[in-house]
């Protein structure tokens, strides 16, 4: 469940990577290029586009203005469906695995209350096992709680960007709020010990 959970994380990073303006990109391009122009090389472009991260934020708010008046694609419909597609997919699988998850561990507590009454386990031993399971949900629940931020911040970019004029976000926008929701709702699952 936490590599389910770890993956439906990196997904939605990638949703909202996709989500971005691309402003941005353009902005990141135009910063490694006065980069290479002041450097003389292509190696420290990558060193100066990430500290000269203002710079290309800058050019690329410039160039996104410039570009308003036009109808550009601010972000890719075709490559935001497969990611939140992957994502879907995945929170399925943590919807369906989690509570049956959860319910192993519950009994898992309540033998291991059991045991220590009875004499057959240890204060220790009890406490051990009490405090992985204590970190594994609060791995899943934080893990979770980030996706569904992650869902969110892509709906608001498809926002904005619908806001510049892009049309056909209908559904991304309906999706990516939806997967915000389930992961939500997974998350409140989740009684932290």
């Amino acid at each position: 469940m936490a590599e389910q959970t770890s993956a439906l994380t990196q997904m939605t990073r990638d949703i909202i990577r996709k989500s971005t303006l691309n402003g941005a990109a353009i902005g990141a391009i135009a910063g490694c290029g006065m980069a290479v122009l002041s450097a003389g090389n292509a190696k420290s472009c990558v060193t100066a586009a990430l500290s000269g991260g203002a710079v290309g934020a800058v050019a690329g708010n410039i160039k996104g203005r410039q570009h308003a008046a036009k109808r550009v694609a601010l972000v890719s419909p075709s490559a935001l469906v497969r990611s939140i597609g992957k994502a879907d997919d995945r929170m399925d699988a943590v919807t369906r695995d989690l509570p049956e998850l959860l319910k192993q561990q519950d009994a898992e507590l309540v033998t291991l209350n059991s045991q220590v009454s009875a004499g057959q386990i240890t204060e220790a031993q009890f406490t051990q096992r009490f405090e992985v399971i204590k970190a594994n949900r609060q791995q899943l629940a934080e893990a979770l709680s980030l996706s569904a931020a992650q869902a969110e911040e892509a709906h608001t970019n498809l926002e904005n960007a619908q806001s510049k004029g892009q049309t056909g976000l209908e559904w991304h926008l309906s999706a990516t709020q939806n997967l915000a929701r389930e992961a939500t709702s997974a998350r409140s699952a989740i009684s932290l010990l």
